[in-house]
């Protein structure tokens, strides 16, 4: 490695240092509403119903739920990234649905 991207890695390990220290010496919570904010209604909306909670909430901010309520979100969520892992390995493979007639080989000379 050369000494100028030694120093560029290190340059970068030092900013997410920085940039960690700054969030735990921060305010955590305003970073958990800004990830808040960047999930979509529907994501919201379908959290909220799947731990049995009050969808209208979904329009509204982080800090208008209660731990229980966060506790129940977060357990719900777990679940929910459990099956999808499990969807994600059963929907691979598969036959490709065919759009052509098959091929007929009489024509150049190979047997089926």
């Amino acid at each position: 490695m050369t000494p100028s991207s030694l120093q560029a890695h290190q340059d970068i390990a030092q900013t997410h240092l920085q940039h960690a220290y700054v969030v735990l010496a921060g305010d955590k919570e305003s970073v958990r509403a800004a990830y808040w904010k960047r999930v979509s209604q529907r994501g919201r909306k379908m959290i909220l119903w799947s731990a049995g909670l009050d969808v209208k909430k979904s329009e509204g901010t982080l800090q208008s739920f209660d731990a229980l309520e966060r506790g129940r979100m977060h357990c719900e969520a777990r679940r929910i990234i459990k099956e999808m892992e499990l969807i994600l390995r059963c929907a691979q493979g598969g036959e490709l649905p065919s759009r052509f007639p098959p091929a007929c080989h009489e024509s150049d000379g190979i047997a089926a």
